[in-house]
């Protein structure tokens, strides 16, 4: 175990090798990999059961349920990332309420939003130093949940920041450098 710090080739991964990508081939809402500054990984709970009996407590696991993941992307002039935050949820199927009086009734969907060019495949990849995919993360059926444009501010020369919240379904995770064991056989992706 001490001899890990001191062999070259063993490294840990590192906080700031990453990038993340969400594959929309639709300009209006395609979110440049340059513009995301901060991501949270993915992260899942289990519920659980309890059952009582006499002075006893004894708890039994649940359902899996995957956890919101937060994404911070910094709005630049160009591509706009107000607009793009606002064409994504258009193409997700929200019509403004001017719209309804033309008698266009269409309302949110999970297919707008990996169908429909509002935000595609949606993938997190931790990198090594010599630009090698270590692992993907990829989020199945991502949608946003929350959708912050933040706040202005005279006292403050920060870049403007968009902060979403992402809800998926599940997330898989492959192991592209193949260092580790894989999942045995009763994991199945």
């Amino acid at each position: 175990m001490a001899d890990f710090w001191s062999e070259p080739g063993m490294e840990p991964k590192r906080i700031f090798r990453w990038i993340m990508r969400f594959s929309s081939n639709d300009a209006d809402t395609s979110i440049q990999e340059w513009l995301i500054k901060r991501a949270t990984r993915p992260s899942w709970s289990i519920t659980e059961s309890q059952h009582q009996f006499i002075n006893h407590v004894f708890y039994y696991p649940g359902r899996v349920e995957y956890d919101e993941m937060s994404v911070t992307l910094v709005d630049a002039i160009s591509p706009n990332g107000a607009i793009v935050m606002r064409n994504i949820l258009a193409k997700a199927g929200y019509v403004l309420p001017t719209a309804v009086a033309a008698f266009d009734y269409s309302t949110i969907s999970k297919a707008g939003y990996v169908n429909n060019s509002g935000l595609g495949r949606v993938e997190l990849v931790q990198l090594t130093h010599d630009n090698v995919e270590l692992e993907k993360f990829v989020l199945h059926n991502a949608w946003i949940k929350n959708c912050n444009l933040n706040e202005l501010n005279y006292e403050s020369d920060d870049l403007l920041n968009i902060d979403i919240t992402l809800r998926y379904d599940y997330f898989s995770v492959d192991n592209a450098s193949n260092t580790d064991p894989q999942p045995d056989a009763s994991y199945r992706q």
